[in-house]
């Protein structure tokens, strides 16, 4: 979107790619519009640039961020919401150590209700996401809800909770799904092999979801195969659950404190995708959406 809109200190105008119309949003306009939205958990506003970009242009929008993120706090404050909302703060930094520390220590400053880690999963490695996000994590408290944004493959899930992140949201179980990759326990497999066309049997007969309960593998493929838009949605529903599964299984690991067995075991499992295969997917990604 880098040319549909411009930022400021102010906020950001954004450009419609429709009709040419110009839209400007603010911190204050952010949180009140997420008022009238009445989600339980609401954002501060944020800049987000990519992480292996210019490190001034990183720092600039840190500290843009900050601004916002106070700017954001007030609003909150002054509304009522506090108690019905939850508002978080986002650390940000690119994947530079101490800008990382110095944005962790000032939005912990501010007394959010949970405190999110944003900026990551947009190019970087997986070993400097896992680094950066182990390192937020340090500067994080303890007593509030750790979030780890844009982040979905089961392998980063178990690896990031390892690190102390309690939260996660991503599109990637569905994107994926809509192309045909299903998570399996053994890893992500993509429909469309020739081994599934005669698997009269479902995908993963350890999943209790809606598509592996009542539809074969064969079927699932033919309906990818046929181009049925019954495929990408059943193949969501499995992903899904699949994902939902994974977290409350790790929720019942932690609580039995046998964790690190746990995350020992999946990881051994589970087989992700090809690193050099993962990062030519994300830079398409990001081309698609002009980051």
């Amino acid at each position: 979107m880098g040319t549909l809109r411009r930022v400021n200190d102010d906020g950001i105008v954004f450009r419609s790619h429709i009709d040419g119309s110009e839209h400007r949003f603010t911190p204050e306009s952010a949180i009140i519009n997420q008022h009238g939205i009445g989600a339980d958990i609401i954002m501060c506003f944020d800049q987000c640039v990519f992480s292996a970009g210019d490190p001034a242009a990183v720092r600039e929008a840190m500290e843009r961020t900050h601004r916002w993120a106070q700017a954001c706090y007030d609003t909150h404050a002054r509304s009522g919401q506090s108690g019905r909302q939850a508002l978080f703060g986002i650390v940000q930094g690119g994947t530079v150590p101490e800008l990382r520390r110095q944005s962790a220590q000032y939005i912990t400053g501010i007394p959010f209700d949970g405190y999110a880690i944003g900026g990551l999963a947009v190019g970087e490695t997986k070993a400097e996401m896992h680094d950066v996000t182990g390192l937020v994590c340090e500067g994080l408290p303890t007593d509030r809800p750790r979030y780890l944004m844009g982040v979905g493959s089961p392998e980063d899930l178990v690896n990031s909770v390892a690190l102390g992140v309690d939260m996660f949201d991503c599109v990637l179980p569905t994107r994926v799904a809509r192309n045909g990759a299903l998570f399996t326990p053994t890893g992500r497999v993509s429909i469309a092999n020739r081994r599934f066309a005669e698997q009269d049997a479902p995908l993963d007969d350890t999943c209790d979801c809606y598509a592996c309960g009542n539809y074969t593998a064969a079927y699932l493929r033919h309906l990818f195969k046929a181009g049925e838009m019954l495929g990408p949605r059943l193949a969501s529903i499995h992903n899904l659950r699949f994902i939902l599964r994974l977290m409350s299984d790790m929720r019942s690991a932690i609580a039995e404190r046998r964790f690190a067995a746990f995350r020992a075991n999946f990881l051994d499992t589970y087989q992700p995708t090809d690193e050099g295969r993962r990062q030519a997917q994300k830079h398409r990604w990001i081309e698609e959406r002009g980051a």
